[in-house]
């Protein structure tokens, strides 16, 4: 009788663990609810105190705002308008043609004049071609987020691709094989994600120089060091949003072709090489350790679980 007691509290014991994982996951649910929730929240009151974000698309304002960065801008309200600011703005209609999308833009005010206000990107070699007004400035910029434009825009790709691959990966009802597979997977939806949008490494040709020694102006676009290497050399090394010339060949009639090529430090190039292969190989160890293993450990639960039966 002692010993069928025994056995029934051991039972309760292991019952008891079992119904820990879910509350857990119950518990987890509800903080990450919580979390997005209050996101929301936060986004929603930025939004409605006149906040707004502007993803960055062309070099034209260079290491100030490079491509895939994120601009912040609040409403001007009683801010004076001085030369230096960086203003997001929608040119006027005359200024772009009736037929053209009006888009904001994101430069420096370079003059003031009478209530005109002229502006310029960083990068560009002249101020642009129209004048705007108070009134066409949508916000002053407080912030500039590098990278976070890029997040915005993969982010449905990827998100949608490593939930196909979480899915697929369920049908495995080996734990370490399906947990293998599911950051393999990841891993390749990531690099797809990456090579198809190109955020890392990249660049722009915004001029071509065809003079007795022709060369090209380029901008990097991409969030890690290049080089511009071109046919008869190559630029300095040009991080995000920094410009560079690269030599053409004498009797370059404007068609160039310029590769951008990674230049990391020997440390940059080390963390690379271990964040590409940590994937990989912590997936073949998971595999693998399923090899040889012996009984699950689910089994001990069960015979301890299992009541003792006394006539």
């Amino acid at each position: 009788m002692t010993i069928g007691t025994a056995s029934r509290v051991g039972a309760t014991a292991v019952s008891r663990r079992r119904r820990a994982p879910g509350r857990a996951v119950s518990g987890r649910v509800l903080v990450t609810v919580a979390a997005v929730l209050l996101v929301l929240l936060a986004v929603g009151a930025a939004m409605a105190a006149g906040l707004r974000t502007f993803d960055v698309r062309t070099p034209s304002m260079g290491r100030t705002a490079p491509v895939g960065s994120l601009v912040v801008t609040v409403p001007l309200g009683q801010h004076r308008l001085v030369v230096g600011d960086v203003v997001t703005f929608v040119p006027p209609a005359a200024a772009r043609g009736a037929t053209t999308a009006r888009l904001p833009y994101t430069h420096r005010v370079a003059a003031i004049a009478d209530g005109a206000i002229t502006t310029k990107g960083d990068a560009n070699g002249a101020a642009d071609a129209w004048t705007i007004t108070r009134g066409d400035v949508v916000g002053r910029v407080v912030a500039v987020l590098p990278g976070a434009g890029w997040v915005l825009r993969m982010l449905p790709w990827g998100v949608g691709g490593v939930g196909v691959v979480w899915l697929l990966a369920g049908f495995l009802t080996d734990r370490a094989l399906r947990t293998a597979a599911r950051l393999v997977g990841v891993s390749a939806v990531l690099a797809v994600v990456a090579a198809v949008f190109r955020p890392f490494v990249a660049l722009v040709v915004t001029g071509v120089d065809a003079g007795a020694r022709p060369v090209a102006t380029v901008v990097s676009t991409g969030l890690l060091p290049v080089r511009a290497v071109g046919a008869a050399g190559a630029s300095d090394r040009l991080v995000s949003g920094a410009a560079g010339q690269v030599p053409l060949p004498p009797g370059s009639d404007g068609a160039v072709a310029i590769a951008a090529r990674l230049d990391l430090t020997p440390a940059g190039w080390a963390v690379l090489a271990v964040l590409c292969a940590v994937p990989l190989v912590v997936g073949v160890f998971l595999a693998r350790s399923r090899r040889g293993g012996g009984r699950p450990a689910r089994q001990d639960e069960d015979e301890v679980a299992a009541p003792v039966a006394f006539s």
